[in-house]
């Protein structure tokens, strides 16, 4: 006997679809809820946060017992200091209550310590809650050239206060000239509550560098292959650049020869358009010196070169946008006190930061503001002042000869990356301020540099030479005197995020930031029928624990686990109807590690179409007992929780199991 099959008509289908949907409401439904639930417990208050830290910093701090004076801001030309310590506070009646406190104790634990400063943050309108602190960074005389950045609060011992001012600023200026790290001390303490932000003196160049003597430049311009883009820079800097000397040394790493003869026909017509008045470029000369592609070694040989007492390295895929560029530049590379100095470098045809500053962070080395529109406001003003930072790019890095030297030029055992930022650290460690003059900027058509980092070889020789950066400078593993502790330093978040909005309370299950998991074998392997590109995943760590604590934290058995650390998502879809997974796959065999989800703000901002994102960061410490020894290549699986689908992802990323 036959069975009836019913032909469903256009109009059933549709209705089949309503009633699908209908079914998965109440499912979706309780999935956002559960969502929203896991958010809410992981979200932190910045008003709790910072009353919990206040809490322990002063219960191991020494109370000072010193003789304070307050004076107001506007009463500084009117008002004698008289007491031991002096605070001078733009409104005394904003003072936090344990200000003087927070003070006093660092002026009794340090006893060399002349000036001190702390933070700032906000009340709401019934002032019931604490909001949108301003964490400062450790002591930045350059910075302090572009404004007021300690604030409307600091302390100065009586005997170090400068004999003579007109203003607040210049008594802090005065004071503070000439001056050490140690000897001006920032407090981690919010000692004043504003009902608003303002920069004091921003814009008030009364203390910015001067330069009327600059000596000749010689430009360093490491290039190979690039006749067409080396030119566009040397046409636009002949062009533009005016009241500085300066030279040019291409020097070429083995280009062919059609392009070697290419430039050199370029040399000789920009030396013939010397005679120009209006030309600042008093010779240019041409290197060739075929070798193997080392970066360091190419600019030390390019600076053996030169003739000038400041030097210059170069990209050759800048464009020089502001006839005084080099003049901005030198006159900090003249001072004294400073290292290295760089430029604010945007993307061309456009005003999207490439680079305004290298910040440190747990990760490593990055470019803060990276892709940010540069014509919007960010926290204290880091893209449109000059001030100080732990480190400047290569690609527009300018430095006094004799300090180059000193150093040892840059390290020929870092090849392609971290050169410039070892040389940053060990002037810094030197005791030198390296600066971002972010006054001025250059157009840089960085894709035509060297290739991305994302093949296994390349990312291998990256963290290679990473791990070396900090081998040599063990002091700044995850530390950066210019970028506060309570900023996050272990997330890849292009902006300046508080650290507060991604801490969770480390008691109870599913609440520790690090999560612990153990892998087990799974089914799905690398040529899975699910391989998916809309699963998106992104890894900001990935080695040993011991490697991500950093040498002054590690703990037995570290270096038998390992960290991995970043973010997944499923674009296009509702994150909060998946589950997800970490992958480790060897050959034929797989394993699968559970991820709890983390809260991550950042991404809710920049994985616009993704729905409900913003818990898809994770972080597992991985137990690798049972695991085979090898290699393990890292992916992640995404399962939906209202259907059948199933996503694997790989990346190129790789682990090694001892």
């Amino acid at each position: 006997m036959h069975g009836l099959r019913r032909v469903i008509p256009e109009d059933d289908n549709l209705m089949l679809g309503n009633i699908k949907d209908a079914l998965r409401a109440p499912v979706i439904n309780k999935l956002h809820k559960r969502y929203l639930k896991e958010l809410n417990n992981q979200y932190v208050s910045y008003d709790s946060w910072i009353t919990q830290k206040e809490f322990e910093y002063l219960a191991g701090s020494v109370k000072g017992t010193e003789d304070v004076q307050v004076i107001e801001y506007k009463d500084v030309t009117k008002e004698k200091p008289v007491a031991d310590i002096i605070l001078y506070v733009n409104d005394r009646h904003k003072l936090s209550k344990r200000a003087l406190h927070a003070v006093c104790s660092v002026f009794n634990e340090n006893p060399e310590a002349i000036v001190v400063y702390g933070d700032e943050d906000e009340y709401n309108s019934d002032k019931s809650i604490r909001m949108n602190p301003t964490f400062r960074p450790d002591w930045s005389p350059d910075t302090l050239t572009s404004y007021l950045y300690m604030g409307n609060v600091f302390a100065v011992r009586r005997e170090g206060i400068a004999d003579e001012y007109n203003d607040i600023y210049d008594l802090i200026y005065g004071t503070t000239k000439g001056l050490t790290a140690l000897e001006v001390r920032h407090v981690d303490y919010v000692l004043y509550h504003n009902n608003y932000t303002r920069a004091l003196y921003l814009n008030d160049n009364r203390y910015a560098p001067k330069a009327d003597n600059i000596p000749l430049i010689s430009v360093v311009i490491p290039s190979k292959d690039n006749p067409d883009v080396l030119g566009n820079l040397l046409r636009s800097m002949t062009l533009l650049t005016r009241e500085v000397r300066y030279e040019v040394i291409v020097i070429d790493n083995g280009s062919s020869d059609d392009h070697r003869h290419a430039v050199e026909l370029m040399v000789n017509n920009r030396l013939s358009e010397r005679k120009d008045k209006d030309c600042f470029l008093e010779n240019i000369r041409y290197v060739y010196a075929p070798q193997e592609f080392n970066f360091s070694r190419i600019c030390n040989e390019g600076a053996k070169e030169a003739s000038g007492d400041l030097l210059l390295f170069l990209n050759d895929d800048m464009e020089i946008r502001d006839g005084l560029w080099l003049k901005k530049m030198a006159a900090y590379a003249l001072m004294d006190h400073v290292g290295a100095v760089g430029a604010k470098l945007l993307y061309p045809d456009s005003k999207i930061i490439q680079h305004c500053g290298i910040t440190n962070l747990r990760l490593g080395p990055v470019h803060k503001l990276q892709y940010k529109p540069d014509d919007h406001p960010y926290y204290d003003h880091m893209n449109d002042v000059n001030r100080d930072v732990l480190a400047v790019t290569g690609a527009c890095l300018m430095i006094d000869k004799h300090k180059f030297d000193e150093i040892g030029g840059f390290d020929t055992n870092l090849r392609v990356a971290f050169n410039d930022v070892d040389l940053c650290y060990s002037l810094y460690e030197k005791g030198f301020h390296n600066v971002v003059v972010n006054t001025t900027h250059l157009w840089h058509y960085e894709s035509l540099s060297r290739g991305d980092d994302e093949s296994k070889e390349k990312l291998e020789r990256l963290s290679a030479e990473r791990s070396l950066l900090y081998r040599k400078h063990p002091g700044l593993y995850a530390k950066d005197p210019y970028y506060h502790d309570y900023l996050t330093s272990d997330i890849l978040d292009s902006n300046f995020t508080y650290a507060y909005e991604y801490e969770y309370d480390d008691e109870g299950p599913g609440k520790s930031r690090i999560y612990t998991s153990k892998p087990v074998k799974s089914g799905i392997n690398q040529s899975d029928e699910w391989n998916n590109d809309c699963l998106v995943i992104s890894l900001e760590q990935c080695g040993s624990l011991e490697y991500w604590r950093g040498p002054n934290d590690r703990k037995p058995g570290d270096d038998s686990r390992i960290y991995i650390g970043g973010y997944g998502f499923v674009s296009g879809s509702d994150n909060a109807c998946f589950d997800f997974g970490l992958l480790l796959n060897k050959g034929d065999d797989t394993y699968s590690c559970p991820l709890n989800r983390l809260y991550r703000p950042d991404l809710e901002i920049n994985v616009d179409p993704a729905e409900n994102a913003v818990l898809c960061g994770f972080s597992v410490n991985i137990d690798t007992d049972g695991l085979s020894k090898g290699e393990y290549r890292v992916g992640m699986w995404a399962k939906s929780k209202i259907s059948r689908m199933k996503l694997v992802r790989y990346t190129n990323r790789y682990i090694t199991v001892k």
